[in-house]
């Protein structure tokens, strides 16, 4: 039920007539009130849980913004309760509640996040937020004020949070290469500043969460005839567990199961096994039936993924992110990151913020590699500097698992990405080594490799690295794709890497 008080602010915005809607006089103070509100919720976020009930969003706010977009002051207003509004739950609790009670109202939170983020995968939306953002852009440094500079970013940050917004596959019930709601919301983003340069790295990371770049530099290119064959296979396999499940429906009860004597199963003494029930179970029958599973502790369970099942997008919304990829890579990805590098060393970043530049830095140059290979695209993380970066967050990271263990599964997590990183990083470096092209193979000799042997034993991608000698796997602490990468690195380097040095000519000689 909600607030009398809350329910009086909503009622003061405006309604909705058709398609138009028209704002009541103090529509601009309602809005600055339920932002008040919004300040003095409870533990349990209770005025954004009645907010959520009562889809504000939906049936107030974005029709005010998009029948009154040259109200200055309205306009910001409203862009900064959306932004509160769409704020990620993890972000309104801290982080996963444990209690009961709060991880109900965790749920919730989540459920009125996923109706807004339907809501927004609308072209009138995004089109207008673009107009908006390119007039601001647009404007001089001298011209524009410091509520422009504001607006510009909670409009960067309310994409990120309509990005961020997880999906719900049993509620959407999509299968793949059909577009969800994610793909929508893509869809109706059409295609800065130095100052939000993480925003955008944020946003492009949200994104791309699902998309695996091999595949999506694969799209539209003509399928061999293995892959179509794994594919009718696949669908082979569902087609005949379906029509199993059909026809175990479809089984007419048998009061008179009978008993029967299964042949070749022993029993405990040396008789055959005695089966109590219909022959339809035979083929599952096991000695464990019956017995209760074993309840494995929460700390010596196995760790979680947490991506999901792997889906395909819908064909245009893979062709559109290849798009993307291709122009981001040409005209955008050495600047953009050259920027980020420079927030994160300068520490003008906010916290675990170089988790998306390790994101950016596998993903791109993995796309880069799959497509055409076009090492100058790439060029800005690809270096010493780079690698040593990575080292100080492998680093960082492994002493925060030590120290922070109730934490521990973050820190796992970001220990993959700079893994993943790390583990591109030298697959690049063996795509340039092997290139064609001379000019390319004689770059990749020269970066990061051209040193004396005493400046040897301090590169990262030496073998006798300490960072990757002293990290190990745990199967409660780490996932099956964290020691897969982990392996890749290890025996990439321990085999390739010392035929790589010992092969060149100003190493011989010299003791490594």
């Amino acid at each position: 039920m909600m607030n009398c008080e809350l329910l009086a602010t909503c009622s003061a915005l405006g309604f909705l007539e058709g398609d138009t809607y028209h704002k009541e006089p103090d529509c601009i103070e309602s809005v600055k009130d339920l932002i008040r509100y919004l300040r003095h919720e409870d533990e349990t976020r209770d005025i954004r849980q009645q907010l959520g009930a009562a889809q504000i969003l939906q049936n107030d706010l974005i029709p005010i913004i998009i029948q009154y977009p040259q109200d200055k002051q309205l306009f910001d207003a409203v862009i900064r309760l959306m932004v509160n509004l769409t704020q990620p739950a993890i972000l309104c609790f801290g982080k996963i509640p444990q209690d009961i009670n709060l991880r109900h109202h965790f749920l919730q939170i989540v459920s009125y996040l996923q109706g807004y983020k339907e809501a927004f995968a609308s072209d009138k939306v995004f089109g207008l937020l673009s107009e908006k953002l390119y007039e601001l852009l647009q404007l001089d440094w001298e011209q524009r004020q410091e509520e422009d500079n504001l607006l510009i970013e909670r409009i960067l940050l309310l994409v990120r949070n309509v990005l961020h917004v997880p999906a719900d596959p049993d509620e959407e019930k999509n299968i793949d290469d059909d577009a969800n709601i994610h793909d929508r919301v893509l869809w109706a983003i059409s295609p800065s500043e130095q100052q939000w340069s993480l925003h955008v790295l944020e946003i492009i990371s949200l994104m791309f969460r699902d998309q695996n770049p091999e595949l999506l530099a694969a799209t539209g290119q003509t399928r061999s005839a293995k892959e179509q064959s794994v594919d009718v296979a696949e669908l082979e396999v569902l087609r005949q567990k379906e029509q199993a499940e059909k026809k175990n429906t479809q089984f007419r009860h048998s009061r008179f199961g009978g008993c029967y004597v299964i042949q070749g199963l022993k029993a405990i003494g040396d008789r055959d096994v005695v089966m109590h029930k219909g022959l339809h179970n035979v083929k599952n029958y096991s000695h464990d039936l019956g017995k209760e599973v074993r309840r494995v502790p929460k700390r010596q369970q196995l760790a979680s993924d947490g991506e999901g099942p792997p889906r395909r997008s819908a064909l245009n919304v893979r062709r559109f992110l290849q798009e993307f990829c291709v122009e981001f890579l040409e005209n955008c990805y050495n600047r953009l990151m050259n920027l980020v590098k420079d927030h994160l060393l300068r520490e003008k970043a906010q916290q675990h913020d170089e988790t998306y530049y390790l994101w950016a830095m596998a993903f791109f140059m993995a796309f880069n590699r799959a497509s055409t290979f076009q090492p100058q695209l790439v060029s800005e993380t690809v270096g010493v500097r780079t690698f040593h970066f990575i080292e100080r967050s492998l680093t960082n990271y492994y002493e925060m698992s030590i120290v922070d263990k109730k934490d521990i599964t973050s820190w796992s997590k970001r220990m993959h990405l700079a893994l993943k990183a790390y583990q591109e990083l030298l697959m690049t470096m063996h795509e340039m080594d092997h290139s064609q092209e001379e000019a390319v193979r004689n770059s990749s000799h020269s970066r990061p490799f051209k040193f004396s042997s005493h400046s040897l034993k301090i590169l990262p991608c030496f073998p006798e690295n300490k960072t990757l000698s002293y990290i190990f796997f745990g199967s409660q602490k780490h996932t099956r794709s964290y020691f897969r990468g982990r392996s890749y690195i290890r025996a990439g380097l321990e085999n390739s890497a010392r035929s790589y040095f010992w092969g060149r000519s100003y190493f011989r000689g010299n003791t490594v």
